[in-house]
């Protein structure tokens, strides 16, 4: 793929100097060995991705510490390569950027974006983009997620950072890909969405993506099922220690709680729409829900009771 670095350093402006370009082509082909043999999902080699991540950065008008940074950016995550490696052969500053853009990635709370300098802010903005102008080639679900999680965290982070055409490509590529894509979801995507409701906005997106990364291992549909009642279980609990929860938000949550008919209302509500949506598509789907999704939200509000010292509700239904 070395035809690939021509284009990539004529697309440099002229202050660029000799040595920065010197430096940007190393990347390159240091990205390149490493990613050799590697494929994206549209069948590309993968070497294409960084590339067109760092030709956003140049036509954005980023540095050459960042350009480089861009090239490399999934090195450490994908390739073995260790901090080591990267620091001997690019020094500390594009080394830096690499790991916390990395670090990033495994990250899901707001703290962590807001502690992100905004150079490596800029190269997760300018990663999505690449991501999302390739979007088609990943499964409907983690295409409906990623849209939504475009348009409520990423595209609003590039105009903060001042990235106003990417801002503009971002929200225009997610919204068409929410429009054009069919209404209905599998029934273990219902489930886990509807759990996610109860984590905070900011970070329930990522949670999805990673845990529909878990699901397109498990290609069994009971498998599927086990797995995502497993998280749903879980989910109050994660819930409450994502949300550092207020004392008055954890006396609305007792005050909910605390009777049968407050509690499952807006949960039965909610399991309707599930089923309703589904059966659109499939009524074995919805068959699925209806049998599987209410005892795991009769344990979920079980625990979220027994953790908050409301063992017993005070009225039962």
């Amino acid at each position: 793929m070395t035809g690939l670095v021509e284009p990539l350093l004529a697309r440099l402006p002229a202050q660029f100097t000799a040595a920065e370009r010197g430096r940007i082509q190393r990347a390159y082909e240091f990205a390149a060995r490493r990613h050799a043999g590697q494929v994206r999902k549209s069948g590309d080699p993968y070497i294409t991705h960084p590339v067109a991540v760092a030709e956003i950065a140049i036509d954005a008008g980023l540095d050459c510490a960042t350009v480089c940074a861009a090239l490399l950016h999934d090195v450490i995550e994908d390739t073995g390569c260790d901090a080591a490696q990267l620091r001997a052969e690019f020094g500390d500053e594009i080394t830096t950027l690499v790991q916390s853009m990395t670090e990033l990635d495994h990250r899901h709370d707001q703290a962590a974006i807001d502690a992100a300098d905004d150079r490596t802010l800029a190269l997760k903005v300018l990663d999505r983009l690449h991501n999302m102008r390739t979007i088609q080639h990943l499964d409907q679900e983690k295409q409906r997620l990623k849209s939504q999680q475009t348009l409520d965290i990423v595209a609003p982070l590039a105009g903060r950072l001042g990235l106003r055409a990417v801002a503009d490509e971002l929200e225009s590529i997610a919204r068409d890909r929410l429009t054009h894509l069919p209404g209905d979801t599998g029934a273990t995507y219902q489930v886990l969405a509807l759990g996610a409701l109860l984590l905070p906005a900011a970070v329930r997106a990522s949670y999805l993506d990673e845990w529909l990364g878990e699901l397109d291992v498990l290609r069994d549909r009971r498998a599927r099922t086990r797995f995502a009642l497993r998280l749903a279980l879980s989910m109050p609990a994660l819930a409450l220690t994502l949300r550092r929860p207020t004392r008055h938000t954890l006396t609305v949550l007792r005050w909910i709680l605390r009777t049968d008919l407050r509690t499952w209302t807006p949960l039965t509500v909610l399991l309707g729409w599930m089923i309703v949506e589904t059966a659109r598509n499939s009524l074995g789907d919805a068959a699925v829900i209806l049998i599987t999704v209410p005892p795991v939200l009769h344990a979920g509000v079980t625990r979220l009771r027994k953790k908050l010292g409301l063992d017993q509700p005070d009225e039962p239904i």
